[in-house]
């Protein structure tokens, strides 16, 4: 404590010291400390009304009544009046003063928070204000520092994450600052903490609101920040792979509690424990409670082999989407996927790929801030950011409870002595999966006869295997008591289904194991060891059971003969089904692949071990059959070039081998063609040396029509194909040619003429021809016909069975409900989207749905923020080289919606970049629309830097680049025209007639002139 007080109240030591004049003096002195003050001007404090007699002898008559009180130390004379002799960090005044500098001069809220808590701790019960005097003057001038540090603090509090406890605080300084914007960032990050996103969003937009009113202006850079934070933590949570308890957790509280504890405080947390103990239902009722809002759940149980680990993280956690092919490794994508804000990953089932597991997830906290990792293993990842929770044995009451409550459900009039119970639970060593299993034999035995049983298979199992850890000794002797209670048979079924890590239906389990065996199942779910058939009939094991009899199978010598029958099955089943996904009846046949996706990639990584190129063809068919009605691009590409190398030294000897190699290469090479042609050589060859298939399928006249290609002749012969679908192949194929070459019109003409040409029932040629159709009607601004189109783009999606919208049906609804001006109509439509997939693709096309509504509804700031967040997620510096004419396309469309509200500073440095992305985009050759929209962009920012003449020439060469004109408002050409003809009419139409005459190569001559020549003035 100070020596000296004159804040709270006058003390020397914590002796009050009393009278008007004595405090008067100290606060006088204490505010020039260093100096001290003169005997005229002590008189003029202490005596404001007029000085006494005798001035100097009624000053020291004051001074020596404090030396009387204090102490002749504290006071001393100078030559010309007095000082005090202190220290002043022993004075209060002058220590609150120390504190708000050590405030000012903190590097982190931390130390920030320390000194504005000193500062304020000296100033509790302060004194009253009231009156005159020096010592009034004094806390009067303190004041002001105390409310500095009352914001300094709250502002700390804040930024230490403590909302709770700035929320207050920070609501009642903006109170009295309505333009403070550093307090109202920091009251806005609190309040959603504390009371959601929406209440922070609603104070935001009140401000907003206020602001323009008031000053018409907008919000400061950080305060909108903020704000796209906002938005972005209040867009719906993300939570897949979590499954739901099928009963109750029995025992568990503590350790759900323990872990979510651990998960605050530590980036990776694994739960440690021997199989059966229950890990994996943990991991779930944890991911359940999460309080992150991005959640996944990934199992690692199908995966055999340490180098799939990262692979089989991604394709969970849907890594495979634009921005994947340009991460340097898997576990850049992965992270990518995972997104930038708090997430949480659980790894489920590490221990037989611990080293790999281990890798990925050091590799996944590097690169990211936010990310928690759940692992589940029986041994810890030894990683230096790892805490560790032993996951403890149920304990003996909870042992009872879990029994009776597992066998009333198999049996509900069964006898439960209480006594017994306890006596057979005793032996089950706490873990869960003993317990089930010795509830479910409740059907058959009664408990003494299940108690006796088990005592017995643990004498028969204790024994051996002294290299094995003791956990796994006492799992083996829960799993193997009802293994030995099956017949050759059964365990011989159990040997060959536990191959399949997705489950297995009864017609699977009849192609494996011979004959319908319905009778062999029930016994097998009558044991515990396979699940009974959910919903859809699936059948499902235990992991742990699985890999019991991984084991048994290896030690039968089995392990070559199971991956056989595997591999004949997949290729068996996937011939079946591949080609009927794009015929007439596609349901039953894209329902099977759906399910047994699963198990069609392990049989295809088989497949690439064992070089099976038959499997191999059919299964990627089969597959890519899937991905291609559900838009998967990413998985298409990706499967394709893991497989040709295989796939071109196969050569099949049977029309069904054929059939699924050429179905597999067309697949491939399609999505090449479309994406990035230079990848389309080897499919390309591979298809040439192939027969012709009918051409009555739409893969045959695929086929037929991409072999012909670049043969421009012979592609405007097979346009005029007798052949229906050839013809209609053909139509699409050109049409995509005459887009990429800006001729729109002709393009839309093509899918016109496709569309009068389609067969009555082949529903995904029907989604292919309207969803092509309502591409091009947004392009050309047509929206009530893209709506149309896309009304039955949506019906022919359902015919096939697809569920949600892979092809972004809602969202283009959305935007061409914009189109027409029908904003009402868009925002209704936009309340039936649902959350977009874990996709870069998929996230910017709904953020840019997202935005242009808001643009729509006057919603600028919340507009062009999603603008500006979209050309992050799809960015040109990290995106794989096919997806980057796309990503410069999405900047310049994102400089455009700027532009409309006069907000280039916004994105000055992207405007910036376009003029050299044009010339190498030029360069390249890509689409005339791509090219078009980065010169509409150009020419729109030279009209707003004042330089229209040269602008409106740029618009007038993108309009005959046809730029890309989907998102309404933004790219509206009335409203593009509208600007041009104010800003510099003659002009423009001076280029627009100059450009009319000029062919493609001509233009593209122009383009690249202007381009070269812009950089050059920029």
């Amino acid at each position: 404590m100070p020596r000296l007080t004159l804040l709270p109240q006058v003390a020397v030591d914590g002796a009050v010291l009393p009278g008007e004049r004595p405090a008067a003096l100290l606060a006088a002195l204490a505010a020039d400390l260093p100096a001290g003050c003169s005997t005229g001007r002590l008189v003029a404090e202490l005596w404001p009304d007029g000085p006494p007699a005798d001035p100097a002898k009624a000053l020291q008559v004051v001074v020596s009544r404090v030396r009387a009180r204090v102490g002749p130390n504290l006071i001393t004379t100078t030559p010309t009046g007095y000082r005090l002799a202190v220290d002043p960090a022993d004075v209060d005044a002058s220590a609150l003063l120390r504190h708000a500098d050590e405030v000012g001069r903190a590097t982190d809220p931390m130390a920030a928070l320390a000194a504005a808590e000193a500062g304020l701790a000296l100033w509790s019960n302060p004194g009253d204000p009231a009156g005159a005097g020096p010592l009034a003057a004094l806390r009067a001038a303190r004041r002001a520092t105390v409310a500095a540090l009352r914001r300094a603090r709250a502002l700390a509090l804040s930024r230490l994450g403590r909302a709770a406890e700035a929320l207050g605080p920070l609501e009642e300084l903006a109170a009295g600052a309505a333009h403070d914007e550093e307090l109202l960032v920091e009251l806005l990050r609190s309040e959603a903490r504390v009371r959601g996103p929406a209440a922070a969003l609603a104070r935001y937009e009140d401000y907003r609101r206020d602001l323009a009113e008031e000053l018409g202006t907008d919000p400061g850079a950080a305060l909108r920040a903020q704000h796209a934070a906002l938005l972005a933590e209040s867009a719906p949570a993300r939570r897949r792979g979590i499954l739901a308890e099928p009963n109750a957790l029995l025992g568990r509280d503590g350790d759900v509690e323990a872990v979510l504890a651990l998960l605050r405080t530590s980036r990776v947390v694994t739960v440690l424990g021997p199989g059966g103990l229950g890990k994996t239902r943990l991991a779930h009722a944890v991911a359940a409670r999460a309080e992150q809002r991005s959640v996944q759940v990934v199992s690692l149980a199908g995966v055999r082999a340490g180098a799939d680990v990262a692979a089989e993280v991604a394709t969970a956690v849907r890594a495979g989407g634009p921005l994947a092919g340009a991460a340097p490794d898997a576990a850049s994508a992965v992270a990518e996927a995972l997104g930038s804000g708090p997430a949480l990953l659980v790894l489920d089932n590490c221990e037989h790929v611990l080293d790999a597991a281990a890798d990925l997830v050091h590799a996944l906290v590097a690169r990211t801030r936010d990310l928690r990792v759940l692992a589940t293993s029986r041994a810890p990842l030894e990683l230096s950011s790892e805490s560790v929770h032993p996951l403890p044995q149920l304990d003996p009451a909870v042992t009872v409870a879990l029994f009776t409550q597992r066998a009333r459900a198999a049996r509900p009039d069964v006898d439960l002595p209480a006594a017994e119970v306890e006596a057979l639970c005793a032996r089950l060593d706490g873990l869960p999966l003993a317990v089930e299993l010795a509830a479910a034999r409740v059907r058959a035995l009664p408990v003494a006869e299940i108690h006796r049983r088990l005592d017995d298979r643990f004498a028969l199992l204790r024994g051996t295997g002294r290299d094995r850890p003791a956990r796994h000794r006492t799992l083996e002797a829960v799993v193997g008591w009802s293994w030995n209670l099956l017949d050759d048979e059964a365990r011989a079924a159990l040997r060959t289904l536990s191959a399949l890590p997705g489950g297995f239906t009864g017609d699977t389990a009849a192609g494996l194991l011979g004959g319908d065996r319905i009778d062999l199942l029930e016994a097998l779910v009558g044991q515990s060891l396979v699940r009974p058939p959910d919903a859809a009939g699936r059948y499902r094991m235990l992991e742990t059971v699985r890999e019991f009899c991984a084991a048994r199978r290896a030690e039968a010598g089995e392990d070559a003969l199971v991956t056989a029958r595997i591999l004949g099955w997949g290729r068996r089943l996937a011939e079946s089904v591949h080609e009927a996904p794009f015929g007439a009846d596609p349901r039953p046949a894209r329902t099977v692949i759906r399910a047994e996706q699963e198990n069609l990639l392990h049989v295809l990584r088989l497949a690439r071990e064992h070089d099976d190129r038959a499997a191999l063809a059919a299964v990627v068919a089969a597959l890519g059959a899937l991905w291609t009605v559900e838009s998967g691009t990413q998985r298409l590409l990706a499967a394709g070039e893991e497989t040709l190398p295989a796939l071109s030294r196969y050569r099949p000897t049977d029309e069904a081998g054929r059939a699924a190699l050429r179905q597999a290469v067309v697949q491939h090479l399609a999505v090449c063609l479309l994406l990035d042609p230079a990848a389309a050589v080897r499919p390309l060859a591979i298809l040439r040396r192939l027969p012709a298939g009918s051409a009555d399928t739409a893969i045959g006249a695929l086929h037929e029509v991409l072999t012909e290609l670049p043969d421009a002749p012979a592609l405007g012969t097979l346009c005029r194909d007798r052949r229906p679908l050839v013809a209609l192949v053909a139509l699409g194929v050109a049409g995509y040619v005459r887009e990429a070459q800006g001729d729109l019109a002709t393009a839309y003409a093509t899918a016109r003429e496709m569309s009068a040409r389609l067969p009555a029932r082949m529903p995904w040629l029907h989604t292919f021809v309207h969803g092509r159709l309502a591409e091009l009607c947004l392009q050309l601004e047509r929206h009530g016909e893209a709506l149309a189109e896309l009304a039955a783009t949506g019906e022919a999606l359902a015919a096939l069975g697809v569920e949600g919208d892979p092809m972004g049906v809602r969202l283009g609804v959305v935007v061409a409900q914009l189109g027409l001006g029908a904003t009402g109509d868009a925002e209704r439509a936009l309340a039936a989207v649902g959350p977009p997939a874990d996709t870069p693709d998929a996230v910017v096309f709904d953020l840019a749905a997202r935005a242009e509504l808001a643009l729509a509804k006057g919603e600028t700031d919340t507009g062009l923020a999603m603008w500006r967040r979209a050309t992050e997620v799809l960015d040109v510096h990290t995106c794989a080289a096919w997806l980057l004419p796309y990503a410069w396309s999405l900047r310049a469309t994102a400089v455009v919606a700027h532009l409309r509200h006069h907000r280039l500073d916004d994105v000055a440095e992207t405007a910036g970049s376009l003029p050299g992305a044009l010339d190498a985009l030029l360069a390249s050759g890509v689409p005339d629309p791509i090219c078009g929209t980065l010169l509409l962009a150009l020419g729109l920012v030279e009209v707003e830097r004042g330089r229209p003449v040269r602008g409106v020439w740029l618009v007038a060469i993108a309009e005959r680049f046809h730029y890309l004109r989907e998102y309404q408002p933004t790219m509206s050409s009335a409203a593009t025209r509208a600007v041009v003809t104010a800003a510099a009419g003659p002009a423009y139409a001076e280029a627009v007639a100059e450009y009319a005459g000029l062919d493609r190569d001509d233009l593209r001559a122009e383009a690249r002139a202007l381009a070269e020549a812009y950089r050059d003035l920029v």
